[in-house]
């Protein structure tokens, strides 16, 4: 049952606490983003930046030299004042890419009670948490994303922890 987007606890339980996600609000025919998701005027970004951003190359990372710095300082730089950017050459295959991007969507593809088994509060693996807020009890307004986080440590341990729905 879909939440009463003018409570904001409403909203909260539904998003949060049941595992519904952003998705679940977005599938439930919702024609508004609820006031929860909406940041407060003081918390907005008022200077638009209209330059478009060069992905950075981070083969050039390989070695100590000048192309080394250069790429840590625009990593840094793009981090501090935007929050993203984009990388190029980064090693990864395209066909893990894709195997990734197949996995978020059959992810997110599963019924909300399937996807709050994985909540951070109760996750049965400390790697493995689908959130869709950073810390929800704490923020001004709610993230308008869900996502799953996983802690890499080994390729063992993360077929060990990673949903058995998904592998």
């Amino acid at each position: 049952m879909a939440p009463n987007l003018e409570d904001r606890n409403s909203v909260f339980e539904f998003v949060v606490r049941q595992g519904n996600g952003v998705k679940g609000l977005v599938d439930s025919g919702l024609s508004t983003v609820p006031e929860a998701f909406v940041q407060p005027p003081e918390e907005r970004i008022s200077d638009p930046i209209g330059t478009t951003l060069p992905p950075i190359d981070l083969s050039k990372l390989d070695g100590h030299g000048p192309d080394h710095d250069e790429v840590a300082n625009q990593i840094v730089r793009a981090a501090e004042t935007l929050g993203f950017f984009q990388v190029v050459n980064h090693g990864v295959p395209l066909h893990l890419l894709e195997s990734l991007k197949v996995s978020a969507h059959e992810f997110f593809s599963l019924p909300p009670q399937r996807k709050a088994v994985y909540l951070a509060d109760v996750s049965p693996s400390p790697l493995v948490k689908y959130v869709t807020s950073f810390i929800p009890e704490k923020e001004k307004a709610l993230g308008w994303k869900d996502y799953i986080l996983m802690q890499y440590t080994n390729d063992d341990e993360a077929l060990q922890h990673w949903p058995q729905e998904i592998k």
